[in-house]
């Protein structure tokens, strides 16, 4: 056999193959077909479906320039703030999770830091984490200091429906949440026990705050309203606390002449304010607050000293999620604050700060 005979044998092996398959069917391979991201209107604006899931997740946060000052300095701090939350429908409930960042750089001596914000698991009306209070809350949240610690690690649950809330909460305190005041000097963890009611309909939001303190066995009352009024809205508020509490503010005070550091609480408060929408972009709050603390007698002082405090707080929106604010505040001590007797002080802040 030579080489001709052999390629003419070999091709036709090759055509008898060839048409031995050709009834078989082509498979042609289809691209995949891409994971597009859905909106889902479930849970409100600003959610989307993580690709090949049935959860939600929501992207926000905002960064902030600000420049804080007083009688005695002033300094510069930068902020990004990030939180992301996931919600998904149970047949529990929504099943909620959510983290919250926050990144600071300072312009003076204090180390730039990421702190974590928030942090918190819920399933319906369940909530479980590390978070900013109900006590976190004030009437603006700027000038009125109505609150002792306000981010405590918590289990909560909430019932709100027709603008009606009611909560209740056990809260994990810890010893140095009360320096130098009651019980506080233990290094074991207690339970506080707080609660919420409120309700917000027709021009009225009000909330009553309530919390009990097992490491001193002493109980904090708050409440808060705001009335519609005009162009705003009337703000008021007022506490009283039976003791020194987790729950209630603390004031840490030198004694007038001496080198020790004593220690003083809220024991009542009253606030006032008026929040005027004096155009679409432009907001100004005056407010003002008396507060009378409770101290220690055996230190020295004749009777128990009390501080009044007045700002003005200014919001103006230059475009929408840009945020231009100010704050300045006034506070007088009495006489019988030691250390402060007669004594003044101007404090506040600009801020800038972009929403998203």
């Amino acid at each position: 056999m030579n080489f001709k005979s052999l390629f003419l044998g070999s091709t036709a092996v090759i055509a008898a193959a060839t048409g031995a398959n050709a009834a078989d069917p082509v498979v042609v391979v289809e691209p995949a077909a891409p994971n597009y991201v859905e909106v889902c209107d479930a849970f409100g604006a600003g959610y989307f479906y993580i690709p090949g899931t049935e959860t939600c997740l929501d992207i926000g946060g905002y960064v902030r320039f600000q420049v804080d000052a007083n009688d005695d300095d002033w300094g510069v701090m930068t902020r990004g703030h990030l939180d992301v939350t996931a919600k998904s429908d149970t047949e529990l409930g929504v099943l909620t999770g959510d983290i919250e960042i926050n990144a600071n750089a300072y312009s003076d001596n204090r180390d730039n830091d990421v702190v974590l914000d928030n942090a918190y698991i819920g399933l319906g009306g369940f909530q479980a984490g590390y978070f900013d209070t109900y006590w976190d809350e004030g009437l603006t949240g700027e000038v009125d200091d109505l609150a002792g610690n306000t981010k405590i690690t918590e289990m909560r649950y909430i019932y709100a429906a027709n603008g009606f809330i009611a909560a209740l909460a056990l809260d994990a305190l810890e010893a140095d949440m009360v320096s130098g005041l009651g019980n506080g000097s233990t290094d074991m963890n207690k339970l506080g026990v707080a609660g919420r009611v409120g309700f917000n309909a027709g021009g009225v939001n009000a909330k009553l705050d309530i919390g009990y303190d097992t490491y001193n066995e002493e109980a904090a009352f708050r409440a808060l309203g705001e009335f519609a009024a005009g162009p705003g809205s009337i703000l008021l508020g007022g506490l009283y606390n039976t003791g020194a509490s987790a729950y209630a503010k603390t004031w840490e005070l030198d004694q007038g002449g001496f080198s020790d550091t004593y220690y003083g609480y809220s024991e009542w408060a009253v606030a006032a304010g008026y929040r005027m929408d004096v155009t679409d972009k432009f907001r100004v709050t005056p407010m003002v607050q008396y507060t009378q603390l409770k101290t220690d007698k055996s230190l020295g002082l004749d009777d128990d000293p009390d501080a009044w405090s007045g700002g003005m707080y200014f919001e103006y929106e230059l475009v929408k999620d840009f945020w231009a604010k100010l704050n300045v505040q006034y506070t007088d001590y009495n006489d019988d604050l030691a250390d402060y007797a007669g004594k003044s002080d101007w404090a506040g802040y600009f801020r800038l700060q972009r929403d998203f």
